[in-house]
């Protein structure tokens, strides 16, 4: 299942629910939905897209280099330490003054669609 599966169905729940209504709650768990998606996609998925992507080639109009290189490049380095690290307390504080912003870009997502960003 791909992560834009995951966006439709949590649009949709909201469009059935009908307008106006059922678009916040959906909003609520959009987040957690995508990250759950994304951590379980298996490792062999990312190999088999690798493939597929290597395959394909080369664009020259594209505007960002192939998956599988950026990928590639990305898993291929020595892991640094972070620059930026925060205690708890930090962590917190920073969630705590982006969760307006997140709450309302959901329900953006929600009620408008993945194919409207």
């Amino acid at each position: 299942m791909r992560i834009v599966t995951t966006l439709f169905r949590e649009t949709n729940r909201g469009r059935l629910r009908g307008p106006g209504r059922g678009h916040e709650q959906n909003a609520d768990g959009l987040w957690e939905a995508l990250t759950a998606h994304l951590g379980s996609v298996p490792e062999s998925e990312f190999e088999r897209r690798r493939r597929i992507g290597a395959l394909r080639g080369h664009s020259i109009d594209a505007s960002h280099p192939p998956t599988h290189l950026r990928r590639r490049l990305l898993l291929g380095g020595t892991p640094l330490p972070a620059s930026v690290t925060t205690d708890t307390e930090t962590t917190e504080r920073i969630a705590g003054e982006l969760a307006e912003v997140r709450k309302t870009l959901a329900r953006e997502v929600v009620r408008d669609g993945y194919g409207n960003l």
